[in-house]
């Protein structure tokens, strides 16, 4: 099972349906930002209450790797280019980047301006 990563705007993941991130902030965010785009042909189904709803990727560098599912944005599996990107996704929309095991991923600025991905763990 590969290990995902999720933009909520909750300290921990699992409570995400309390301040959750809806389709409307998604696609503000898509909109703003023009390395993203809605996928038309890549999807995840998920089972919401014993039915299954289709959830259409989020593109990123030509390829689908994240999706939008009910109260947050999940990736799986992110390689660390990815995992920049989720945290610069989440600070856009006043979120946290947070890993299946409670780690966060946040933006440092670095020395020369450009963005260091730094992980922060509370063991």
């Amino acid at each position: 099972m590969a290990y995902d990563l999720h933009i909520v705007r909750t300290r921990d993941w699992t409570e995400a349906a309390n301040t959750p991130i809806t389709k409307e902030d998604v696609d503000a965010l898509i909109t703003s930002d023009p390395e993203l785009n809605w996928s038309t042909t890549d999807y995840v189904d998920m089972a919401d209450d014993g039915v299954t709803a289709r959830y259409y990727m989020i593109v990123w560098r030509g390829s689908p790797s994240f999706w939008w599912y009910r109260d947050q944005i999940q990736c799986s599996g992110a390689d660390e280019a990815q995992q920049l990107k989720l945290a610069q996704m989440a600070r856009a929309l006043n979120a946290h980047a947070v890993g299946d095991d409670g780690e966060r991923y946040e933006i440092k600025r670095g020395f020369l301006g450009k963005d260091k991905l730094v992980v922060i763990t509370d063991a």
